[in-house]
């Protein structure tokens, strides 16, 4: 029969082998969309349009892009659609910009997501590796998920309103957009990092005493 540290262990196993999996399955997807954006950017203007209506919560917006005409990548890039409120009637002047800071936005929310999840299943590699979650290279790790999640937050939420209230195609004020709530998940983490480097401190001193 198993006992329980051998259950645990091979858990651990598992979630590591899962993490790596959905890891590099998203850093791939990433990868292409940050290519994709790149290839956007050096297409000419007159690709991309806007249809703007006005509705009772504010602007209805839907930005296309014509460079691609059949074919997987063609359904994916070919058009953004933004909620009333978002967007003003001066996106309708440049919609090939609206595009790019919406979708680099989206690519820098995903960069975050990869850093996470690197630090995540690196987290049950080195408990595979070492048999103890408390070490050195864990409490970094920890430390690294905060600042991913850190940027994952404030990429999603500020970082496409910054770029429209920059260009004057945005609804929201700089006082709105300016929002530091993503600190506090981020600082969990910084505890949690703090809490395993301690405990990483009493294991080494308990086996230095044995």
């Amino acid at each position: 029969m198993k006992d329980e540290k051998t259950i645990m262990k091979e858990r651990c196993d598992l979630l590591g082998s899962g993490f790596s999996v959905v890891f590099w399955g998203i850093a791939v997807i990433e990868v292409l969309l940050l290519i994709s954006g790149i290839w956007l950017a050096f297409q000419p203007a007159t690709e991309f349009s806007a249809i703007l209506t006005d509705t009772p919560a504010g602007v209805q917006g839907i930005i296309r892009f014509s460079g691609l005409k059949d074919g997987f990548m063609a359904e994916l890039l070919s058009e953004m659609t933004f909620d009333p409120g978002i967007l003003n009637e001066a996106a309708g002047q440049m919609p090939k910009y609206v595009y790019l800071a919406d979708h680099f936005s989206n690519v820098a929310v995903g960069i975050g997501v990869v850093f996470f999840l690197w630090y995540l299943k690196e987290i049950f590699r080195n408990i595979k590796r070492f048999e103890t979650p408390f070490i050195k290279e864990n409490s970094r790790a920890i430390f690294g998920m905060g600042v991913a999640l850190m940027v994952i937050l404030a990429a999603k939420e500020n970082l496409f309103a910054l770029l429209t209230f920059i260009k004057g195609v945005g609804t929201q004020g700089l006082y709105d957009i300016i929002d530091f709530y993503w600190i506090v998940p981020g600082s969990v983490f910084f505890c949690l990092s703090a809490v395993f480097e301690y405990g990483r401190v009493l294991q080494q001193e308990s086996d230095e005493t044995l």
